[in-house]
């Protein structure tokens, strides 16, 4: 069976941005650059978000400068 994972992928996008921008940045600076609830950006990068907003996860993938596929993956369970 698959589900879809989002676990640490916000922490990893964070990374990269960081390092193409030389900017640090914290989950909670994000949620703010992004205009979403920074519980969200926490679920989602802990894995535990049950409900996401298109809205919210638009806004986050433009600030991240990413595509949609590198927030929510496919994860394979045994």
């Amino acid at each position: 069976m698959t589900k879809i994972s989002t676990t640490g992928r916000i922490t990893i996008l964070l990374g990269k941005l960081q390092a193409t921008t030389g900017e640090r940045s914290s989950l909670r600076s994000l949620a703010a650059q992004a205009n979403v609830p920074k519980d969200l950006v926490y679920r989602l990068d802990s894995g535990r978000a049950r409900y996401i907003d298109l809205d919210a996860l638009a806004r986050l993938c433009e600030t991240l400068n990413c595509e949609l596929g590198e927030i929510l993956t496919w994860e394979k369970s045994e």
